[in-house]
């Protein structure tokens, strides 16, 4: 797929460009699967709410689990990434953030370059966050809200470091900071359905609300950098911190089908 004129416009305006439907039903379903499997492990990538058993967060699927790595190197979403970012890229890290029924949890305002530079040493925001609806996104179910065009203000130093109080690095914007942005760009729900893809700017101020309604709202979260902008500091774990930053080499365009079609 060829991005036309005006979609690279619309990215550098507002920070994100959404595909409706680029993954088939019968490709989301073996994406879904490999997600539920995914949320049955335990492990030091795997975080869970304070309150609940229910996963918040797993990161690292596409180091470990068959659908994922393919999914990580599919030439729909990656091609559109070298298309943004003018170079080959890289996983910096993936991440699977489910909302569950009745229990997901808010995602308070924040930009996700601030991590990734101050934890892991990226020297430039070169990274896109590539989400991959594996269910309907909708107005109710806890989407994802975007401020257009708060990418274009740069990293918001101020934003206050939450310490890993909760398993996972967030730095968080603060009210004044998020209504100045706002009152400029307005807030726009990323609503779709399952298959759907979004793709964003590393700076792009975001957040969502929980999700209490009966139907579930899961993201995986493609995050890739361009190959020049790798990371320098490897502390974090190689689950949040890429250690292979070589160029992704991408599969056939029906690698998915073709899993399908081995496990019958």
């Amino acid at each position: 797929m060829q991005l036309a004129r005006e979609q690279r416009r619309q990215f550098d305006a507002q920070g994100f460009l959404f595909f409706p439907s680029l993954f088939s039903s019968d490709e989301v379903s073996l994406l879904q699967t490999a997600a539920a499997r995914i949320m049955q492990q335990n492990g030091p990538h795997v975080v869970r709410g304070p309150d609940t058993d229910a996963v918040r967060v797993a990161y690292g699927a596409h180091l470990t689990d068959e659908t994922f790595q393919q999914l990580g190197r599919h030439p729909r979403i990656i091609g559109l990434a070298e298309q943004l970012l003018e170079s080959q890229v890289y996983i910096h890290q993936s991440r699977l953030n489910p909302k569950v029924a009745f229990q997901g949890d808010l995602w308070t305002w924040h930009q996700d370059f601030a991590t990734w530079h101050d934890r892991d040493g990226l020297q430039e925001p070169r990274v896109l966050m590539i989400a991959i609806f594996l269910d309907d996104a909708t107005e109710s179910n806890g989407p994802l809200m975007m401020i257009p065009g708060s990418h274009r203000h740069g990293l918001i130093h101020e934003a206050v470091d939450n310490q890993e109080s909760e398993g996972y690095t967030l730095f968080v914007i603060s009210p004044d900071t998020v209504s100045r942005l706002a009152a400029e760009g307005g807030i726009q729900l990323q609503t779709g359905v399952a298959g759907s893809v979004l793709i964003c700017h590393s700076n792009i101020v975001h957040g969502s609300t929980a999700n209490i309604t009966p139907w579930p709202r899961t993201i995986f979260f493609l995050n890739v950098a361009a190959v020049d902008n790798p990371p320098t500091n490897f502390q974090r774990a190689e689950h949040h911190c890429a250690r292979d930053c070589s160029g992704i080499v991408t599969l056939a365009d029906d690698c998915l089908r073709e899993l399908i079609r081995t496990r019958g």
